[in-house]
């Protein structure tokens, strides 16, 4: 067997896995909602996150599909222009990617963030020599909670969902992985209760990312062993 067979996947979502960015998310739809006539207060849309921009207009003000387009155009403008660049990694998220990546592990982000977007947050935060593959909302053509975006960052990595792991802190996280088969499903506790993430398809629930890698880790070895017998 190769060591590119052999190998484990690794797949992150972006916003509040790895990096600070629902408060500014939240701000940034709250100021464009504001825009087309709808006060709706960054600390309502907060715990909603992790659907597509477009599902959650709809969701708060049940405008039209032309109408929550726009409103996605428009939040698009104003995140890039005056948010994305502020965002901060969350505590222990480069020193994980730093351990996965010594470990072996090849790794790739799966964000409902538009591909761009994506691409554009791995590069502010110095993260390309992570990441082989930067899957986006507009990547594959159904974004989370559709196995798609998982599937597709496998194809890419050349590995398979039994020997792959997902981190995510939502239900469309969890649904998605859980949809394409990855074998691991890691929820991150934050913007859902464990609860919430359990009943998405989560198989283990971490309160920080320091506890992460020794999931991944121990499970592929314990795994490795009894294909060993």
């Amino acid at each position: 067997m190769s060591d590119r067979a052999s190998a484990v996947g690794v797949l992150f979502d972006l916003d509040g896995t790895l990096v600070d960015s629902l408060p500014t998310i939240a701000e940034a739809m709250s100021r464009t909602l504001g825009d087309f006539g709808h006060e709706v207060a960054p600390d309502t849309i907060l715990p909603l996150i992790g659907a597509p921009m477009q599902t959650l207009a709809q969701q708060l003000t049940e405008v039209s599909d032309e109408v929550a387009a726009e409103m996605y155009e428009r939040y698009l403008r104003l995140y890039y222009d005056e948010f994305i660049q502020t965002t901060q990694p969350l505590a222990g998220a480069s020193e994980l990617l730093d351990r996965l990546g010594a470990a072996g592990a090849r790794l790739g982000v799966v964000t409902n963030k538009n591909e761009h977007g994506g691409k554009l947050m791995v590069e502010i935060l110095g993260w390309e020599r992570h990441f082989d593959v930067v899957v986006g909302r507009d990547t594959t053509p159904h974004p989370k909670p559709a196995p798609d975006g998982p599937l597709h960052a496998l194809a890419a990595l050349g590995i398979a969902p039994e020997d792959a792991a997902f981190v995510g802190d939502t239900e469309f996280d969890m649904a998605a992985a859980q949809s394409a088969s990855v074998d691991i499903r890691i929820g991150l506790l934050g913007a859902r209760s464990a609860t919430q993430l359990e009943a998405s398809g989560a198989t283990h629930i971490v309160e920080t990312l320091d506890e992460v890698d020794a999931i991944i880790l121990e499970s592929r070895a314990a795994g490795r062993a009894a294909v060993g017998g």
